[in-house]
């Protein structure tokens, strides 16, 4: 089976938790036990690790499909920074991105 570096997935979380997990897009999300939270669908991608495409334990970055806005998601959880839905969402990606130059001697 081949690895990929993106797909689309649902991140899923209650509204008290200040998390959101990776779902498969097929995966139902029981949300009416858990009483209200947020459902986003949209996709993941991981720049330098490959994985399995039924994986959810993935690091990348998750873009909404409705506001287009992105988060980080580290081993499958996106964390939010407060009590904000908002808190932990970008308008774009460059702010989660860190550039290294290297140089020789």
């Amino acid at each position: 089976m081949d690895y990929v570096y993106e797909k689309r997935v649902k991140l899923a979380g209650s509204v008290n938790k200040g998390l959101l997990c990776v779902l498969n897009i097929t995966d139902d999300w029981i949300h009416d036990q858990y009483g209200e939270s947020y459902i986003h669908h949209g996709t993941i991608y991981s720049s330098t690790v490959p994985f399995h495409p039924q994986s959810t334990f993935i690091t990348g970055y998750f873009q909404d499909d409705e506001t287009e806005k992105w988060i980080k998601v580290t081993n499958g959880v996106a964390q939010l920074h407060s009590d904000s839905k908002d808190s932990g969402w970008r308008d774009r990606l460059e702010p989660f991105l860190a550039i290294e130059f290297m140089k020789e001697v």
